[in-house]
């Protein structure tokens, strides 16, 4: 996982990857927990699971979507690893709270 720019070069560990990826990915207040995020990083290459609980009635199909447009772009400006695959499990739907309960 190493990245040249210039004259130097910038290794990322996977567990490094890991982390700023789950914190991308946690960045939507439409998600109920953080998400759960494991990788797989072959040189500047990811490619990347993401498990999310969405708040129940957000459009699950969007939320899903979003996560991985915004996990794709973001990380990849983070880090220098281009991902370039996402798979996203909704694994939990959690109800909206109401006010006064």
């Amino acid at each position: 996982m190493t990245t040249t720019a210039g004259h130097g070069a910038t290794t990322v560990s996977e567990r490094a990857f890991v982390k700023i990826a789950t914190e991308v990915a946690g960045a939507d207040d439409r998600l109920a927990e953080q998400p759960q995020v494991t990788a797989s990083v072959s040189g500047a290459v990811a490619a990347v699971r993401l498990g999310i609980a969405v708040r129940y009635p957000a459009p699950v199909r969007q939320v899903a979507a979003e996560a991985r447009e915004r996990l794709m772009s973001r990380v990849r400006d983070l880090t220098g690893i281009a991902v370039e695959n996402v798979d996203v499990d909704v694994v939990r739907l959690v109800p909206k709270r109401r006010s006064g309960l």
